[in-house]
C-alpha cells in the first residue's frame, strides 16, 4: 500500500550535533539511510546498503571519506561511486550506491529522498529562530514515536488535550481555550492563532520567567503546519508593560515508517537566554509533555490496525487546521506517481 507521506519534501534526517565522523545508521521514509561528515565538514547521506549482496555499509568502516564495506571489501567514494573491488582490477561500469540531496543549517540537516532532479526547486523551510543575533536560546531533543507522522501532525494543530493530558501547564484563570482567532491556509502550509483573555501565571510560567504568580497576562498562541515534516508552534505570555516572554517548540516529524516517526524537538525563547536552570526545566517539562503524548499517539495508532491512510470518524471545530493539513498532505501524496515511489525503493 501507498505511503501517507510526500517523497518530494524536505525532512529532517539529523540535528547538526548527531552527524560526526562515525556512522549514523537511520531508517527515513522506509529508506535505510547512512549519514556522516567527509572530513570538510560536509555531510554525507547514502543508501545504507552495499550493492553487491545488500550488507548495510553502516556495519562496515570508513577509509579517508570512502565507505568500506564490511563484507567483502566494496568502497566507495562520497558521492556514491564505486571505488574499489578487492578481488578483481575493473569496477563494473556505473556502478555506484544511491546518494541523497542534503541542506544543512543548524540545528537541522535536512534530506531529499524524492525525484533527484526536483531538489534543487524546493529550497527546505526557514527555521530563523537560531543562530548569531536571533535574540532566541534554545534548547533540543531527539525522539520516535511509534506512530504514523499525520497523527503527530494533527495532535499539534489541535492543543484542546491540555486540560486532561497536560493540566499543570494551563493558567489558573482559564477553564476552557477560546476559538481559534483564525486558520490560514495557503497551498502548502497551514497556520492558526488563538488570543486568551488575562489570567494569572501558572507555576511553570512563573518560575521560567522569574515573574509572581499573581502577575496578570495575556497570552497568545500560534501553530503552524510548514510543511509535511515540520511543525512549529509560538506561546507568547505577554504584559500590560508591552512586554513578552515567548516560547517556540519546533518539531520535525520525519516518517521512519508508515507506522512511526521521528520527532527533532526544539525549543527556543527570548527570556532567561543564559539561565541553565531555565534551560534544563523547559527540556524537562517538554521531554514529559512529549513521552505523555506518544503513549496516547502510539494507543491511536494500535486502534488503526493497518498501515493505511489512519480513520477519522467525526471532526469538530477545533479540527479545523488539522483537517486542512491532511488535505494537503494527501494532495502531495496523490500528486506524486506511484511509479516514482516504486521504482524508488527497487
Amino acid at each position: 500500500m501507498r505511503p501517507n507521506y510526500p517523497f518530494n519534501c524536505w525532512y529532517v534526517a539529523a540535528t547538526s550535533g548527531e552527524v560526526g565522523e562515525d556512522f549514523l545508521a537511520r531508517r527515513l521514509l522506509d529508506v535505510p539511510v547512512l549519514l556522516y561528515r567527509r572530513s570538510t565538514g560536509e555531510v554525507v547521506a547514502m543508501e545504507d546498503r552495499c550493492i553487491h549482496r545488500a550488507f548495510p555499509l553502516s556495519a562496515g568502516r570508513r577509509d579517508g571519506d570512502r565507505v568500506v564495506c564490511g563484507y567483502h571489501g566494496f568502497s566507495y567514494e562520497p558521492d556514491g561511486c564505486l571505488a574499489h573491488v578487492p578481488s578483481q582490477e575493473n569496477l563494473p561500469p556505473g556502478a555506484r550506491v544511491r546518494t541523497y540531496p542534503i541542506f544543512e543549517k543548524a540545528p537541522f540537516v535536512w534530506i531529499w529522498l524524492g525525484e533527484p532532479g526536483a531538489a534543487a526547486l524546493r529550497p527546505p523551510p526557514r527555521v530563523p529562530w537560531y543562530g548569531d543575533g536571533t535574540g532566541w536560546a534554545s534548547t533540543d531533543e531527539v525522539l520516535k514515536v511509534g506512530a504514523n507522522y499525520l497523527l503527530l501532525q494533527e495532535h499539534y494543530l489541535d492543543l484542546t488535550d491540555v486540560f486532561v493530558m497536560h493540566p499543570e501547564v494551563v493558567p489558573p484563570d482559564i477553564d476552557v481555550l477560546p476559538a481559534l482567532d483564525e486558520v490560514e491556509v495557503s497551498e502548502r502550509s497551514v497556520s492558526y492563532s488563538r488570543s486568551m483573555p488575562p489570567s494569572r501565571l501558572a507555576p511553570w510560567e512563573a518560575d521560567v520567567t522569574g515573574l509572581p504568580e499573581d502577575t496578570l497576562a495575556t497570552r497568545r498562541e500560534e501553530g503552524r503546519f510548514v510543511t509535511p515534516a515540520l511543525h512549529v508552534q509560538h506561546y507568547s505570555i505577554d504584559l500590560d508593560d508591552g512586554s513578552a516572554h515567548e516560547l517556540l517548540r519546533i518539531q520535525g516529524f520525519t516518517p521512519e515508517t508508515p507506522d512511526s516517526t521521528h520527532v527533532f524537538l526544539q525549543m527556543a525563547r527570548t527570556y532567561a537566554k543564559d539561565d541553565e536552570r531555565v534551560a534544563d526545566f523547559l527540556r524537562t517539562m517538554f521531554h514529559d509533555w512529549a513521552l505523555r503524548d506518544s503513549v496516547v499517539l502510539e494507543a491511536i495508532q494500535s486502534r488503526l490496525g493497518d498501515r493505511g491512510e489512519p480513520r477519522r470518524d467525526i471532526n469538530v471545530k477545533a479540527d479545523r487546521a488539522a483537517v486542512r493539513a491532511r488535505r494537503i498532505a494527501m494532495d502531495m501524496v496523490d500528486d506524486e506517481s506511484g511509479s516514482f515511489v516504486l521504482n524508488w525503493k527497487l
